[in-house]
């Protein structure tokens, strides 16, 4: 396992050491029923709801645009479920170590798309609105992956994640562009909400 898959489920957990145990346990359960699939679309102009802030200015200088959506599966939903009625600490560490998984696979994924780009920016980071994901999922059409979205916005199966990338510009992530950084409490402890590998 990577010391940076570890150091993002202990970002979600808000805690590092105790549970080490418990994460290799929850994470070789999730590698053997996850079904990763992930879908995307490119433009080379953004979209209409990418042309308002933060997003414009995150994707200042990029030259293509892709929209993004990916899922570990509804059977990493039901185990959580089961987890949630049956193990509620495991409970908790299962679903931590599901999403820092999707975000790590969805990283090795993307890096089909070459150096040339940006992290992958979702709706809800820096400020924006989560509610932007029905425009992603409204341009990318997932159908294939799985992934609907509810009435109520949210995605389903619940691991699942969509996203934008500039194309064109190499960035990485950092605190200084985020709308929580005066109350961040990872910062507060000297932690990063995703990972520790970059400041």
């Amino acid at each position: 396992m990577s010391s940076l898959l570890k150091s993002r489920i202990y970002a979600y957990l808000g805690e590092s050491g105790e549970t080490d145990g418990l994460i290799d346990e929850c994470l070789e359960e999730i590698a053997s029923t996850a079904r990763f699939r992930y879908a995307y679309k490119t433009f080379a102009e953004p979209p209409e709801f990418l042309r308002r802030e933060p997003y414009s200015k995150f994707l200042e200088g990029t030259r293509g645009v892709i929209l993004s959506v990916m899922t570990l599966g509804r059977e990493t939903d039901k185990r959580i479920g089961v987890l949630a009625r049956t193990d509620m600490a495991k409970s908790v560490v299962y679903d931590a170590c599901a999403s820092a998984y999707l975000e790590q696979l969805a990283d090795e994924y993307e890096e089909r798309f070459g150096e040339d780009r940006t992290y992958r920016f979702c709706p809800g980071y820096g400020g924006s609105d989560i509610k932007d994901v029905k425009y992603i999922i409204e341009l990318v059409k997932p159908e294939a992956t799985g992934v609907t979205l509810t009435e109520s916005g949210y995605m389903l199966p619940l691991k699942s994640m969509a996203g934008i990338i500039g194309i064109g510009k190499k960035t990485e992530k950092t605190c200084a562009g985020c709308a929580q950084l005066a109350h961040c409490n990872y910062r507060q402890e000297g932690k990063r909400c995703y990972g520790s590998e970059n400041k």
